[in-house]
């Protein structure tokens, strides 16, 4: 299958890439921003992979990037990406253009690049959306985190009508809500670390790797499997 991941360069997007990248039968394509010498080492790795460069919060960069997947056979479209910090402040310290900028960086690429890869899969009548959530979206979130979860919580809702109007067309969108991951995107202090580590059921923080085999899985798993959000939490957050 053709296989692209947004933002696969680090964290879980690099394990997804990864775990994509074992089948020698997919291609994978993923977007990265920085650090251009890194990316490209790690697409040389793999001989059915490219990395292509895309910054979210440049419209121009977005939409060039679109034109040109419209034009790919997208079969999987895996929504990973996410432009800033997840943490920030207080709602009442937020400024309120925070977040008008985290939709036009968080949202609307994600719109223009599902709407870019939907053309081509109703087109085929095949197609796979997976989308990143977190499972703040199923709880009170985190102090600071107001931004973050407000732009997930979008696309989750979107990612609901998408199952819906493109079911016919044999194309699934489906949710998956990771809890906190020790990556370089969310870092926190040590002391942080240890208390989460403590208040897990396993003793034990999520993996990317972990979130990565639930996202490959989606990826292989019959079309019946549609419209569903799965949590990797360790039953912390439950609906």
């Amino acid at each position: 299958m053709n296989i692209i991941i947004t933002g696969g360069s680090s964290g879980l997007g690099k394990a997804l890439l990864e775990v994509c990248a074992a089948s020698a039968e997919d291609q994978v394509m993923f977007t990265y921003c920085r650090h251009e010498d890194e990316a490209q080492a790690l697409a040389g790795r793999f001989a059915n992979v490219r990395a292509v460069q895309v910054d979210f919060s440049d419209e121009a960069s977005v939409k060039s990037f679109a034109e040109m997947i419209a034009a790919e056979p997208v079969d999987v479209l895996v929504n990973n990406a996410y432009a800033g910090s997840p943490q920030g402040v207080h709602f009442h310290k937020t400024d309120p253009d925070d977040y008008a900028k985290a939709f036009e960086t968080n949202v609307m690429p994600v719109i223009r690049i599902t709407q870019a890869c939907v053309a081509g899969m109703r087109k085929r009548k095949f197609g796979k959306i997976i989308n990143i959530i977190t499972s703040y979206v199923m709880d009170v979130p985190p102090t600071g985190f107001s931004v973050y979860t407000a732009t997930k919580a979008y696309i989750r809702q979107m990612s609901k009508s998408w199952s819906k109007e493109l079911g016919r067309f044999n194309i699934t969108s489906n949710c998956i809500l990771p809890d906190y991951m020790q990556t370089s995107f969310g870092q926190v202090e040590d002391f942080q670390l240890d208390q989460m580590k403590n208040a897990h059921p396993l003793k034990e923080l999520l993996k990317p790797e972990e979130v990565a085999q639930v996202a490959y899985h989606l990826i292989q798993s019959s079309q019946q499997l549609n419209g569903v959000e799965i949590p990797v939490n360790a039953a912390q957050h439950m609906f």
